[in-house]
């Protein structure tokens, strides 16, 4: 389920992460932050390719609105929107329960 946000919430990012959704629910999410001793894009490959299992894999950040965490769908790059007055909103996703 797709959660709209009004601009006034305060909200706390906790962590830019990799996550599977299902239903439009996050089932699971494995952090973009590898450890030290791996590979970056080794890394990349296996955990796309693990959350792939589970769903469609999107990137984003965790965030906490009013005390609830939700995934928040990254935008791409600001500048390469055609129309430059249009303010897009990222959509925010449920944790799945």
């Amino acid at each position: 389920m797709m959660i709209v946000v009004e601009k006034s919430v305060d909200r706390i990012e906790t962590g830019r992460c990799w996550a599977a959704l299902n239903d439009d629910y996050v089932v699971a999410i494995v952090s973009m932050r590898p450890p030290r001793d791996v590979e970056m894009d080794t890394y990349r490959t296996h955990a796309i390719e693990a959350l792939q299992v589970l769903g469609k894999v999107l990137s984003g950040d965790v965030v906490e609105i009013d005390g609830k965490k939700v995934f928040c769908k990254r935008l791409s790059h600001k500048n390469r929107s055609k129309n430059s007055q249009a303010i897009r909103a990222p959509k925010m996703y449920q944790f799945l329960e």
